[in-house]
């Protein structure tokens, strides 16, 4: 059965702890003892957690995807808060939790950084996700990016037992043309004995061309990137060992590669003119296409007793690198390469008296930011109208930033009676940003093609910021399966450093530039400051025999508000609130029969001259609304299911149409194994994509007149019906 049977999640950055089997079972309470630890980083049940947390099962994911849906469309499903997202973007730009930014990780691991490329659900292929854990609204827990909540993406592993293989093959089309087809194929041994278990898996995906519900091809997205005619390939592998009773070694490897090769483009009428005719054309030369590349390595160590504390410990590497599409600007065609280094170590100690626990201790982080920009001869560019591209060189897309953060922490559960548990908790972040020296954009292209001879310089340097942290909640037991509860969190966010910096005007002779820098935004003129934001909750749950419901009411108010104009950020002291309804609700019609429905009503604003003014839809997420009605007998099973997503507009008037959409997924059990099967817009919906009107408001609508392009660019429609079967098996 495709439902949730538990309201509680296991999300932790320092080790991964063992959660209820819940597939095919009836709510009860014995699910309310599904172990959850990041929250409050103190080991407790669902039951004692004074906040709004979430599990998204294997079986829901896995009837997602091999329905047909992509991970970030399917979290979007699954996550009542988090907005929905398109199947056939790369990107996960502006897809909020509860209006904000979402700190995703892998097993702990962050995969924000500094510099926020919005790829992070780009990272993983759906074969090696055992769950997806969610705290919902602001933590003053893992520093910077949380402000929104945290979504942890928690990895297969092996376990004690004979060797098993699991295997995995499926297709998805629209029956469109003969390029609409994507193919999916993924193997996995895993077993070991009670000290050492161990897990290698290989998973693909091969997408072709995507179709919107007119049958027309959807056009490439050269802001931001998609996936169409897209390879991509999952390595993971992860070993765990046991030595006694009280300590743990776990040790994570994968490499993660999805690459672009296609022969589509974007065909301009004029390349100088963003505002001309466009349409997607065959005939693309390009070497550079779009990419993510990622190497990550985890090692968690857990100790039940050391100088009578638990301890937990983890120490990651992250590398990744990303490929963009080339984007006209200024008549000239370049397309950017970036990358992060990321190194980390936390460490946890946890002291339990009689009714107090305590948890304390320290994170670490450090990135390295590197960008460059490939510069294209514009003659090549304008006389292909935009489809052929031959490198003229390399220059810097944005400064080199290293960035440093350091954090402590400590976190109190006081069990104050049989009822009634407080808690409260206390961080302290530090933050230092180290810049290049960086030449502007323009000035280093005119050198690079021999229009300038030199150009001054934008002085780098080095800034820091701190800042204090506090968190505090009640959570009451009105029976042993309802509670409620109430807290206040704070979270913050900094600013992205290569937005911010970097920035010169440089004197003019005529209309060409001099080279001469008169005035910059650097690091040692212009503090770069953070964003906090104060978060209040109140929360209620239950879990009955034939239902189970979480509804909570939240509000947060942040002291300052970043806008993006385009490649720069402004930062201003208007304040920022946003307030909703986040619930779900999940009723047992009978032994077999199902049904669920899930909700978040928000609303985004920003004070200006003393008024609040609705947020712009770039920043602001809309409304929307899941429900569901499915049949499972433990054979077989079908769902039905609706997505709703309202209209949204900002005080400019500006305006996001809502749409909806209905799909169908189930299962059939064979002697060996299980096919699955899926139709995504049944009703062939044609529709534009929440990413797609965000970015004509990016590009198009809110960028001074001259840097705005034709909003036809960004229309990127959504993907119309399709088809997906698939078959699994655990030999």
């Amino acid at each position: 059965m495709n439902t949730i049977k538990a309201v509680g999640f296991s999300l932790s950055p320092l080790a991964l702890v063992i959660s209820a089997h819940l597939a095919h079972a009836a709510p009860s309470a014995a699910n309310t003892e599904t172990i959850i630890v990041t929250g409050s980083k103190i080991q407790t049940t669902i039951a004692d957690s004074a906040s709004t947390n979430w599990v998204i099962t294997n079986e829901e994911l896995t009837r997602e995807i091999q329905g047909g849906e992509s991970l970030k469309g399917a979290l979007g499903k699954l996550i009542p808060s988090f907005d929905f997202g398109s199947t056939n973007a790369r990107t996960n730009a502006k897809q909020n939790l509860r209006g904000r930014s979402a700190q995703i990780m892998i097993d702990g691991v962050a995969l924000n950084a500094a510099r926020t490329i919005s790829r992070q659900l780009d990272s993983i292929d759906p074969f090696n996700v055992a769950r997806v854990e969610v705290l919902s609204g602001a933590t003053s827990i893992y520093g910077a990016g949380a402000t929104g909540g945290i979504i942890n993406i928690i990895t297969k592993r092996g376990e004690a037992g004979d060797a098993q293989l699991e295997v995995h093959t499926g297709v998805t089309t629209g029956f469109n043309n003969s390029d609409d087809l994507t193919k999916k194929a993924a193997v996995a041994v895993s077993g070991g004995s009670d000290t050492l278990q161990g897990r290698l898996s290989v998973a693909y995906e091969g997408k072709g061309a995507a179709y919107d519900g007119n049958g027309d091809p959807i056009l490439p997205d050269v802001t931001q990137t998609d996936t169409q005619f897209n390879d991509s390939i999952d390595v993971m592998g992860s070993l765990d060992y046991r030595p006694d009773d009280e300590q743990h070694l776990s040790l994570t490897a994968q490499y993660y590669d999805s690459q672009q090769d296609t022969d589509y483009g974007i065909w301009f009428e004029d390349t100088t003119d963003l505002k001309s005719d466009v349409e997607r054309r065959k005939g693309l030369k390009l070497d550079e296409q779009p990419f993510t590349e990622r190497l990550m390595l985890n090692t968690q160590y857990s100790h039940t007793n050391v100088l009578n504390h638990a301890l937990l410990a983890q120490a990651y590497y992250r590398e990744e690198t990303f490929g963009y599409f080339p984007f006209p600007r200024n008549g000239l065609f370049s397309g950017s390469e970036q990358s992060n280094d990321v190194y980390g170590l936390k460490v946890l100690l946890e002291k339990n008296w009689d009714n107090v626990t305590l948890n304390y201790g320290l994170d670490y982080s450090k990135e390295e930011f590197r960008a460059k920009q490939y510069v294209y001869d514009s003659t090549t560019s304008a006389t292909s109208h935009g489809l052929e591209f031959e490198k003229k060189g390399t220059i810097g897309r944005y400064p080199d930033f290293d960035t440093q953060n350091a954090g402590v922490f400590a976190q109190a559960d006081w069990a104050v009676n049989d009822k009634l548990n407080a808690f409260a908790g206390l961080r302290y972040q530090y933050t230092k940003y180290k810049g290049s020296d960086f030449v502007g954009l323009l000035e280093q292209a005119y050198v690079l093609l021999g229009y300038l001879s030199d150009a001054d310089a934008i002085p780098g340097g080095t800034t820091d910021k701190d800042i204090w942290l506090a968190n505090a909640g009640l959570k009451y037991d009105l029976t042993d399966n309802q509670q409620v509860w109430a807290n206040f969190s704070q979270g913050f966010n900094m600013p992205d450093p290569s937005k911010f910096y970097g920035k010169g005007k440089y004197d003019k002779a005529g209309s060409m530039s001099t080279g001469e820098l008169s005035s910059s935004v650097n690091v040692n003129n212009t503090p770069l400051d953070g964003a906090k934001t104060n978060s209040f909750e109140l929360g209620w749950r239950t879990q009955q025999q034939d239902y189970n419901a979480q509804l909570a009411a939240y509000y947060s108010l942040s002291d300052k508000t970043y806008k993006y104009k385009g490649a720069d950020l402004e930062l201003n002291s208007n304040k920022q609130r946003i307030y909703g309804l986040e619930g779900q609700i999940k009723y047992f019609l009978t032994d077999a029969w199902y049904s669920r429905a899930q909700g978040h009503l928000v609303q985004s604003e920003t004070k200006n001259n003393g008024s609040w003014d609705e947020l712009s839809i770039y920043n602001a997420s809309p409304s929307t609304a899941m429900a569901a009605v499915g049949y499972d007998n433990f054979d077989w099973g079908t769902e039905l299911n609706l997505q709703h997503v309202g209209d949204l507009s900002d005080e400019t008037g500006y305006r996001l149409e809502g749409y909806e959409l209905v799909g169908l997924n189930g299962y059939y059990t064979l002697p060996v194994g299980q096919i699955n099967f899926g139709i995504q817009n049944l009703l062939d919906k044609q529709y534009q994509t929440i990413w797609s009107r965000k970015a004509q408001n990016a590009y198009s609508e809110t960028p001074p007149a001259s840097k705005r392009a034709a909003p036809a660019l960004f229309d990127y429609a959504g993907v119309g019906r399709t088809f997906s079967l698939s078959y699994s098996a655990t030999f």
